[in-house]
């Protein structure tokens, strides 16, 4: 039968991909197996299906369908498609449409559907690939240079030309990405699709950071330097984050003589920091260079410089020589290494601390001296360096319009937090000084007050950054809190307390013959954080957790009996007492709260007494507790002391001082308190009278580390240190001591013979513990990897429990 022709005004048949016209030359339709056509230049720049098929296979775009493919043989194995090419003009196509097969050129394939959600949440944060703004290497402060190379639409609305800092925000390399010869051959991602996988290899932590200033600097235009959005370069990494750049910093106001101007500029740097608490933001720390001035002389805060500011602190680099401004709180903070790797900062710093750094700049303004503020803690006393300040202070303000400042300033630099004004008050003192009034009805309002808590850049992810080793630690830091979210598959048994079965351990290539076999394991589920302690009295399982819960599971099936909420603070540590009436639980939480808990057959949920260790924020905190059976509770905390309180009346007995630094972990055994701490040592102490007996220390150099963990047996003494080692002592004496993990060691446990120990490195070690007269060896005998890092051991009955720190508890028993 004769085909019909068509119409000669009828448009001709394209390719579903390119939309170029089929011809019967260069752009020929091919029939894929799966009965689609396409052109063939189409077809041979098609990615493979998979990297196993490279070159036996493809994925049809129109089906998603995976067909059979040679590309030895290329798009010519495949059959014509007769019927289309008879649809065909009589006349060959225009030249301009024609498209040649030899080399096509890649193509942008579509956004992946995994990036779907970011774009809806980024899109008025790419910057366009045309924008181009780089024109300079990064500065030691990580920060680079430039200026946009085309003009900027909505929502941006910036003119070419217009200068712009850029911070380079650290991704994996090669995230989200094909191999390199697969982009090159088959298609180019586009640049909107670059930036976005870069975002989607960023944590969730620093993806929220990140949105959350770009937006921030939206809401508080004028206030701040816009952040633009992020930026890649198309030839290679890192991300960079784009913001508006000012050339005129708060440095040149030191070589100015207008009083008046600074106090304007000084009234406007308060209404910024106000601005940025209003969203529940805290920068940490401060720097001339953070506020810049606009054309108009209007303060401004760069977040590109308080983050390479915040950046160099957390490297390690000495304040004093950048001139970072801290607050003596969140230094102290910052040098808690416990603290920060449990990211534990609650109640520690908020907007007063930020107030402190604010105080420090007027003193710099106003006296012309940067470095008489930024080394404060460099050398000699805080009270000394206050005395100064105030000389000086009161010195450059004689005879000055400012002269009244000098009171409300120096009440900024109170060392407690408590002792610091409000904001709000500094700014009325300022504008009242420069208009001579004491008229305050524009003072900005307060609502930033009702902030409970406050994102602090210092402490945030974008901040720890390019920190080379800080970063290492960092990143630690953030697993060992990490929340309920590495469960989410099991948020059914989370929400209601539950044990689960899991599968056999093989342990059949150990030496010991009575452990040899497999070993099973349960994972008890209900913490959200965290498990920080494990104890067992009464006849229950007690387990505590940085979710500020202690759960209760039964020793007979391990099932969960009940939740004891009523910390405001993360719990910390744990122990159980068993008396011939009740027995009783003992909780302690980072905000100096002991809780006490009585335990019967009805668990009851209220706290059968509780008191606070401390009011005082810099030693805020119960670290550890042990109990006597003398009827004395003992707690270690950061005042470097053990406190010995008594169970009847739950009063303060004795207060023992000796260590240095932080006291970290207790231990009782034969009449004697052991107690461990971040100054190296243990010291032993009396339960009869609370006098020292001895001080357990390695004077080899080099060895010195944290103790953050005690075990005893018999007259065997183990610590366990933040350096991976562990130190056996056998009466008083040092009989061993070597590098056992490769990372800190959480928890150890001497049980009979048996040696525990697991931390860092998510490898539970058990060793047997072999003595003679004259030495003391440790065999291997298993090692259990598990999922996450160990953070208590606790042997019962046979079984080992282990509390992990992402919230999950692991019983492991011999399979019978």
């Amino acid at each position: 039968m004769a085909t019909t022709a068509p119409p000669a005004d009828a448009d001709p048949p394209e390719c579903p991909v390119c939309l170029s016209p089929f011809d019967a030359a260069s752009a020929v339709p091919r029939v894929l197996p799966c009965g689609h056509s396409l052109c063939g230049p189409c077809i041979g720049a098609l990615p493979p299906a998979s990297a196993a098929a490279a070159g036996s296979s493809l994925r049809c775009p129109l089906c998603s369908q995976c067909v059979p493919f040679s590309r030895a043989l290329g798009p010519s194995s495949l059959p014509k498609n007769l019927a289309l090419l008879a649809l065909l003009p009589s006349s060959p196509p225009s030249p301009s449409h024609t498209i040649t097969a030899t080399a096509p050129a890649p193509l942008p394939l579509p956004l992946h559907a995994a990036h779907s959600r970011l774009l809806y949440r980024f899109r008025h944060a790419v910057l366009p690939e045309s924008a181009s703004p780089l024109r300079s290497a990064p500065t030691p402060a990580c920060l680079a240079s430039g200026s946009l190379d085309s003009d900027l639409g909505a929502p941006w609305f910036c003119a070419r030309g217009s200068p712009v800092s850029l911070l380079p925000i650290e991704t994996r390399p090669g995230e989200g990405r094909p191999p390199a010869e697969q982009e090159a051959e088959f298609y180019r991602p586009s640049h909107a699709a670059r930036v976005l996988a870069a975002i989607g290899a960023l944590s969730d932590a620093a993806m929220e950071e990140l949105a959350g200033l770009i937006a921030s600097s939206a809401r508080l235009a004028r206030r701040v330097c816009r952040v633009y959005g992020v930026w890649m370069d198309p030839d290679a990494p890192p991300l960079w984050m784009v913001s508006e750049r000012h050339p005129r910093s708060f440095s040149q106001l030191l070589e100015e003589e207008m009083v008046a101007q600074i106090g304007f500029v000084v009234m406007e740097a308060c209404e910024v920091i106000m601005s940025l608490h209003g969203e529940g933001l805290a920068l940490g720390c401060l720097g001339l260079d953070c506020f810049c001035l606009d054309s108009f002389g209007h303060c401004l805060l760069d977040f590109s410089r308080v983050l390479a500011l915040c950046r160099g602190v957390r490297a390690g680099v000495s304040s004093y020589s950048i001139g970072a401004l801290i607050a003596p709180e969140v230094v102290a903070v910052l040098g808690d290494t416990l603290r920060m790797k449990n990211h534990d900062f609650d109640g520690f710093f908020g907007c007063r601390s930020d107030i402190w750094s604010l105080g420090c700049l007027l003193v710099s303004l106003l006296t012309r001296d940067e470095r008489l503020v930024a080394g404060w803690n460099s050398e000699g006393s805080y009270d000394d360096w206050e005395k100064e300040v105030v000389t000086r202070l009161n010195a450059s303000l004689l005879g000055t319009q400012l002269e009244p400042l000098a009171a409300i300033i120096v009440s900024c630099l109170n060392y407690d937090p408590k002792g610091r004004p409000e904001i709000a008050d500094v700014w009325k003192c300022v504008r009242g000084v420069l208009m001579k009034s004491g008229d305050v009805t524009l003072a900005p309002d307060d609502d930033f007050a009702v902030q409970k808590s406050f994102r602090c850049l210092l402490l945030g992810e974008l901040s720890s950054m390019f920190a080379e080793s800080s970063a290492v630690e960092s990143d630690g830091k953030a697993q060992l809190s990490r929340g309920a979210e590495d469960n989410s598959s099991n948020q059914d048994d989370v929400s209601n307390g539950g044990c689960r079965n899991d599968r056999a351990l093989d342990l059949s290539g150990i030496d010991d013959p009575e452990s040899a076999g497999m070993f099973k394991s349960s994972t008890l589920i209900s913490h959200r954080d965290c498990v920080t302690g494990l104890a067992i009295g009464g006849g229950f399982l007690f387990s505590s957790s940085y979710d500020k819960t202690i759960n209760v599971w039964s020793l007979q099936d391990f099932s969960h009996v009940q939740c004891l909420k009523g910390h405001e603070h993360k719990i910390t540590t744990i122990v159980v007492v068993d008396n011939e009436n009740h027995s009783l639980c003992i909780s302690g939480d980072s905000g100096s709260g002991i809780f006490v808990w009585c335990i019967d057959s009805t668990l009851k949920e209220e706290p059968l007494n509780k008191w606070y260790e401390h009011n005082d924020w810099l030693y805020r905190g119960v670290n550890c507790l042990a109990v006597s059976g003398t009827g004395y509770l003992y707690t270690g905390s950061r005042d470097k002391s053990i406190k010995a309180w008594s169970l009847e009346d739950y009063s303060l007995r004795c207060t023992m001082t000796g260590h240095k630094s932080t006291v970290s972990c207790l231990a009782v055994a034969s009449g004697i308190l052991y107690s461990g701490s971040w100054d190296g040592t243990i010291r032993s102490w009396w339960l009869t009278d609370h006098t020292p007996l001895s001080v357990l220390e390695d004077d080899i150099a080099g060895s010195i580390a944290p103790v953050l963990s005690i075990s005893t047996e018999a007259n065997f003494v183990v610590s366990s240190y933040e350096n991976g080692y562990f130190k056996i002592w056998k009466n008083d004496v040092l009989v061993k001591s070597e590098k056992l993990q490769n990372g800190a060691i959480y928890a150890v446990k001497l049980s009979g013979k048996w040696f525990y120990s697991g931390g860092w490195d998510k490898v539970i070690k058990i060793q047997e513990l072999l003595e003679d007269e004259s030495e003391v060896e440790l065999r291997d005998v298993a090692s259990i990897t598990c999922d996450t890092i160990i953070t208590s051991i606790l042997s019962w009955d046979e079984r080992l429990i282990v509390g992990q720190s992402n919230s999950d508890i692991k019983v492991y028993y011999k399979a019978q």
